[in-house]
């Protein structure tokens, strides 16, 4: 009778553990941003497929600012929905006839293909004024940064308790 009741338990204990335990390993997407020369991550947040971000910057050729917006994929991509810009330089899309621009105020706004990128890469300078904006964050990178820096932005997947861990220690810290 006891030797019944003790595989009764175990049985119990897998079919109710092995679920709660492959929730440990669910993983979410993070918009990561990382300093490659300086080997360290500069931000990182959860993200949901459909958010989007802003990295702008000034034209090292055109010295007029730019703006690419990006959209989080399902995939873990970033996809390209709008460049702003003051005229065409180096790097720049050209408006065509057909595509999906508009000019006002003095600023091309082209709207993009869709084109997923796996990561965004680029070096900060100070005359470069790069910055980011993601969930309302903004960060001054070519004020944070070493002149030269190679930063890199890419979704990763990280555990979901990864999120809750960073959201606890946001909290500490308005706290102090």
């Amino acid at each position: 009778m006891l030797r019944r009741w003790w595989w009764r338990a175990l049985a119990g204990g897998l079919i109710l553990g092995l679920p709660a335990g492959a929730i440990l390993f669910i993983r979410v997407p993070v918009l990561a941003v990382l300093d490659i020369k300086g080997g360290r991550q500069l931000l990182a947040v959860q993200v949901r497929a459909g958010e989007s971000l802003v990295v702008s910057y000034r034209h090292s050729v055109t010295q007029g600012l730019v703006s690419g917006t990006f959209e989080i994929e399902g995939d873990d991509t970033l996809s390209v929905k709008e460049t702003t810009f003051a005229s065409p330089g180096p790097g720049l899309p050209e408006p065509r006839p057909g595509d999906d621009y508009e000019i006002a105020g003095g600023v091309i706004r082209q709207r993009g293909g869709g084109e997923r990128l796996p990561s965004l890469s680029f070096f900060v300078h100070p005359f470069t004024q790069h910055t980011l904006v993601v969930k309302g964050k903004i960060m001054n990178l070519s004020r944070d940064l070493p002149p030269g820096s190679l930063v890199k932005i890419r979704i990763e997947r990280r555990f979901w308790w990864w999120a809750w861990r960073q959201k606890l220690g946001a909290l500490f810290e308005r706290n102090r």
